[in-house]
């Protein structure tokens, strides 16, 4: 039975929570209205799974057996791998017609479309819809071809443990002396064909013949590997500090006859005649099975994010190259960087994608006062912001309403971080865990204060990941990582858990990768941690559907390749309706009943003629005036502005200019119309224009 909180099962384990990060599951496929490749009968599918691994590209991890004639088949062959929670494990579906069953090799098969995920995509099951599938770098967009349905589930065997506490009893003097006893330890095996291998050895009891060994908690698997009849071998030695050490003896027995928590007498093997060199007692054996990381991610539980970002002077003035917040490069500049990789892990699990952002360190233009917590929307009733994107926008757009400033201070961000994670519940019926994500690129001025918000931080259900920007020292910062030692607050209280994990960023300049796993892959074992402190189990399965995790992809096939440097929207986080919504008011510039904004960053080549902002539309220093566009009253293909009012002008006016009749969607002065479809040549983002190049005279949007 699974443990979860009482009620749901009759035993819980709370002080048997596994921190084992690692979790294998089954991956197990079925297709539904497969389009058929042969002409006079259905097709015969099969499926091939791959792997994006780090450096080796696609590799394939397995595939199904080929079923004959099935247009909805649902294939018996599972697959299996790893899942770790801080990697983006990206996994591609390839659906074939295998009309020559006499070979492995795709030649000469037909390929029928294609469906790509990532794992946490799988496990999560959160409903999102997949994005467009790319085939060997090209994008696709057939329709009609089918759907592809992936089933998840964690393997339930990995879970089983086995909790025993070994005592001895009147065990044989091993020393030489009057007083002389024994130092007795214990090792155990797992029968493996025609020898034993160790999974197990105990610490050392010293001087005594009746010694109580510590209690151990094992894998099932590793003692027995499935199989119940398989003995398990268990020797007791006398350790000498010089030479080797002296087997006292040893037994053998199943698991089934270990859980009895019988008393075994010790024999040694090459003695030809029997006899008992002591005795050893399981006084504990309990066999259970136990939640998993997975399991309170199926259950339902959310993780949310909360960033905190330095806007400290040592960072240097952001429109120099030199400083650490310089937009003009090439590349992102380092927060920039590490907001992409941890966010793109994290947001699989975060289910609405409000993250709160916070900025310290910075003078704010609007008080011209320095601020330790500020939100960096410059929104103090609403800090959050949608997604990776709204994220990065938000950080872009903060520079003009601030100044970087100092000192260095943690404990105001800590406070709002923790008053969040005090705001969410976490038990039976609710969970919600939250990261706090601090980026910074010195060692704070506020270590004593910060310490003991991090003390008490430590029973809530929180972990925070600081990571260190830029080449300072930071040797100070390895305090507040309690993996060496246990933080204690000025009053001597100690921390209950270890919720931080720092890392420097430097550490990872030649491992892009390198980054996510050192700084989320604590998470897992300090979340369970927290939930048997709070002796919470999963929520109930009845609740989300246990049995398995069933995500949708649509199999699509290929066409052309997007033109280079065309904006990429997140389908994620924006959707845009196919027709304007008339009773709903809406923002100037904004998309038809759309709430928020799209991010500047979305929108590509402003005019150069005028000066305005990255992103922001034609001739506009921010966003269009009120009176430029109205919605339309008639429908309208999705993505579209729509104007009645027309111009010749050839700059755009601040208000609309009565004269000759446009078509709607057109810029003013801009001769060439816009095509009120999308051409069927070339796939696009929702939301952009529907033209594959630039009209005459006129600028791309």
């Amino acid at each position: 039975e699974l443990l979860g909180h009482e009620g749901l099962c009759p035993v819980y384990q709370a002080n048997m929570v596994d921190t084992n990060i690692k979790s294998e599951v089954e991956l197990w496929m079925s297709l539904r209205n497969l389009t058929s490749k042969d002409m006079f009968s259905k097709s015969d599918p099969c499926v091939i799974v791959y792997e994006n691994k780090r450096g080796r590209g696609w590799v394939e991890i397995g595939r199904t057996e080929v079923i004959q004639n099935k247009h909805n088949p649902d294939f018996k062959k599972r697959i299996r791998m790893n899942y770790f929670f801080e990697k983006r494990q990206e996994l591609k579906f390839d659906v074939w017609d295998w009309d020559n069953s006499r070979t492995k090799s795709t030649s000469g098969q037909d390929f029928i479309g294609s469906v790509k995920m990532s794992l946490g995509d799988a496990v999560v099951d959160s409903g999102r819809p997949q994005k467009i599938i790319k085939r060997d770098g090209r994008r696709v967009a057939c329709k009609g071809r089918g759907r592809l349905i992936v089933k998840c589930e964690e393997i339930s065997s990995n879970k089983e443990k086995f909790y025993l506490k070994l005592s001895g009893i009147k065990l044989p003097k091993m020393d030489f002396g009057l007083f002389a006893k024994s130092d007795p330890y214990f090792q155990i095996f797992r029968k493996q064909e025609t020898s034993w291998i160790k999974i197990y050895q105990s610490e050392v009891c010293s001087k005594t013949l009746e010694p109580r060994w510590k209690p151990i908690t094992l894998k099932v698997a590793d003692m027995n590997n499935g199989d119940e009849k398989r003995p398990i071998l268990v020797r007791v030695w006398d350790h000498d500090k010089v030479g080797s050490h002296d087997l006292i003896g040893e037994f053998t027995a199943t698991l089934s006859e270990l859980q009895q928590g019988k008393r075994f007498g010790l024999i040694r093997p090459k003695k030809k005649k029997a006899k008992i060199y002591g005795h050893v007692e399981l006084t504990e054996a309990k066999r259970y099975k136990e939640a998993s990381f997975l399991d309170y991610i199926r259950g339902g539980m959310d993780v949310s994010v909360m960033f905190a970002i330095d806007f400290t002077g040592s960072n240097r003035d952001p429109n120099h190259p030199s400083s650490l917040h310089y937009m003009g490069g090439r590349t992102p500049n380092p927060y920039a960087d590490a907001i992409q990789k941890i966010q793109s892990i994290l947001s699989v699990y975060d289910q609405d994608q409000k993250i709160p952002a916070y900025g310290f360190g910075a003078r704010l233009r609007r008080s011209n006062e320095v601020s330790h917590c500020f939100p960096i929307n410059m929104n103090p009733s609403n800090p959050e912001v949608i997604g990776m994107h709204g994220l990065l926008s938000a950080y872009k757009q903060s520079f003009n309403h601030l100044l970087l400033s100092g000192p260095t201070y943690f404990t105001e961000v800590l406070q709002q971080a923790a008053a969040m994670a005090s705001s969410h519940r976490f038990d039976s019926q609710h969970q919600s865990y939250t990261i706090l994500v601090i980026l910074t690129d010195g060692v704070i001025d506020d270590m004593r204060q910060s310490i003991n918000s991090i003390v008490e931080m430590s029973n809530l259900p929180i972990s925070i990941v600081i990571v260190g920007v830029g080449t300072a020292n930071f040797a100070a910062m390895e305090r507040l990582d309690g993996d060496k030692q246990v933080l204690v607050s000025s009053s001597g209280r100690r921390s209950s858990r270890d919720i931080v994990q720092f890392v420097p960023m430097r550490e990872f300049v030649n491992n892009p990768y390198g980054l996510t796993d050192a700084t989320l892959a604590e998470i897992p074992s300090q979340m369970l941690l927290y939930a048997k402190k709070k002796r919470v189990g999963p929520l109930r399965i009845s609740e989300r559907k246990w049995d398995d995790t069933i995500v949708e992809g649509e199999i699509i096939g290929e066409m052309k390749s997007l033109a280079i440097g065309q904006p990429q929207i997140d389908t994620k986080q924006y959707s845009v309706p196919s027709g304007p919504q008339q009773p709903r008011s809406q923002q100037p510039g904004t998309w038809f009943a759309q709430a928020t904004t799209l991010p500047q960053t979305q929108y590509q080549q402003p005019a150069r003629a005028q000066g305005q902002a990255p992103g922001a539309w034609f001739g506009q220093a921010t966003t269009l005036p009120q009176t430029a566009y109205q919605p339309y009253v008639a429908p309208q293909p999705r993505g579209q502005y729509v104007q009645t009012q027309a111009t010749g002008y050839q700059q755009p006016p601040t208000q609309p200019i009565q004269g000759a009749q446009q078509g709607r969607g057109n810029w003013w002065g801009q001769p060439p119309p816009v095509p009120t479809q999308p051409t069927t040549q070339q796939i696009q983002a929702p939301g952009q224009w529907g033209q594959a190049q630039p009209p005459q005279g006129g600028q791309a949007q």
